[in-house]
């Protein structure tokens, strides 16, 4: 057994999370950053490779391809053959190459706020013309949804080129069903449109959900679609920067192999050797890490239900990063981060996640111990009762 109660003192590790945006405060839960140690057998097997005394530029790379398909078999059921996995650096500059690869300045794409920043940042700052098909809210039940009307108009545009999509949603927690994934796939199939599926979380899900990856509903024959995904949040190594590419379809995807050539696109061994042995090693933490989680998120939905602070979950669907409805506390982003802040609260802003219509709304990581999120949420009641109520 893993004892993720465990407290492991992050302060003064050069972590962002902790020394960077949460330097002071007594629960930094903002950056998507886990608080748990690393598993054993990814901590052995990058002492292993520093043991031999050589970090150089790796050659073979095939052993991640190869122990990347083998986990989605076994986790998904996908059938993934290795040279259809290409190894990456960081998520988001792997993401800047797909849209050289697929599109070109003044192309359109297909976002669905809220959505992780970067994605919408990146589009728009690389002169990529960006339609906000934005996922429409439920606040009574506390549920986002597709708008499926507006996306099927946007993607008849033929300026349009590419969906992105976030599956798990990050910030909404959305874990989409096969039938709404088969359905976007199909509206993009139709109006040759690629589907980029961003699916960094799909290891964490709740009360028994089971991850449905675009790869489980693509035409086999067509298959116009590309998965962005790593190892570093779920094993909490976001540090050495490794992102996997999978696609199918060879036509496509040799336009990345040259798009992937021409930014200089390379990995750095050592996150290969750590994420292998996740793959590989790991599947007894990721239940177990599951588990944990799971009871953080019961917790948190039981606090929401008796505590009337006036904030909304959204409903906890998948991931470890949560969604907060503090509209009723009329404070933009900006006074919500610094009233949290004088409890000790950091959580990330809204309206870093796309668009200009997440004003009132934070992000919580839930990915910390359990000790840390009861004292987060009784700092979060008093200060609702001393500020706002």
């Amino acid at each position: 057994m893993i004892d993720f109660d465990l407290p492991l003192n992050r302060r003064n590790t050069n972590t962002w999370k902790w020394d960077g945006e949460g330097k002071g405060a007594q629960f930094p839960m903002g950056t998507a950053d886990m608080d748990f140690r690393m598993p054993e057998e990814i901590r052995a097997a990058i002492h292993e490779k520093v043991d031999q005394c050589i970090l150089s530029y790796a050659c073979d790379k095939s052993y991640f391809g190869k122990a990347f398909a083998k986990y989605q078999k076994k986790r998904y059921g996908l059938d993934i053959k290795p040279e259809e996995v290409m190894p990456g650096t960081a998520l988001m500059a792997v993401f800047k190459v797909i849209l050289e690869a697929f599109t070109a300045a003044g192309d359109g794409v297909i976002v669905q706020t809220p959505v992780f920043g970067p994605i919408y940042t990146v589009t728009k700052n690389n002169g990529r013309m960006l339609f906000d098909n934005a996922l429409l809210y439920n606040r009574e039940e506390g549920t986002w949804s597709i708008n499926f009307e507006e996306l099927e108009e946007m993607a008849k545009n033929p300026r349009v080129r590419m969906l992105v999509i976030c599956n798990p949603g990050n910030p909404c927690t959305r874990g989409f069903t096969k039938e709404e994934m088969q359905r976007m796939y199909d509206i993009c199939n139709a109006n040759d449109v690629i589907v980029l599926s961003d699916e960094i979380h799909s290891d964490v899900y709740y009360d028994g959900r089971k991850h449905v990856s675009i790869l489980s509903v693509c035409d086999a024959e067509k298959n116009n679609c590309v998965v962005l995904t790593s190892s570093g949040k779920v094993f909490g190594v976001p540090g050495l920067k490794t992102a996997a590419v999978v696609i199918q379809n060879k036509k496509l995807r040799d336009r990345y192999g040259i798009a992937s050539t021409n930014a200089r696109m390379d990995v750095v061994d050592l996150g290969l050797v750590a994420s292998t042995a996740g793959y590989e090693h790991c599947e007894g933490y990721i239940l177990e890490l599951q588990q944990y989680l799971q009871k953080n998120k019961d917790y948190i939905v039981d606090w929401f239900a008796k505590n009337d602070i006036k904030v909304k979950l959204t409903k906890p669907e998948a991931s470890y990063l949560f969604w907060l409805d503090f509209q009723d506390w009329k404070m933009n982003c900006q006074e919500l981060t610094d009233l949290l802040g004088e409890y000790g609260i950091v959580f990330s802003a809204g309206d870093e996640f796309g668009g200009d219509h997440n004003e009132g709304f934070m992000r919580m990581n839930i990915a910390t111990r359990y000790e840390q999120v009861v004292g987060a949420l009784e700092q979060l009641k008093k200060c609702y009762e001393e500020k706002i109520k």
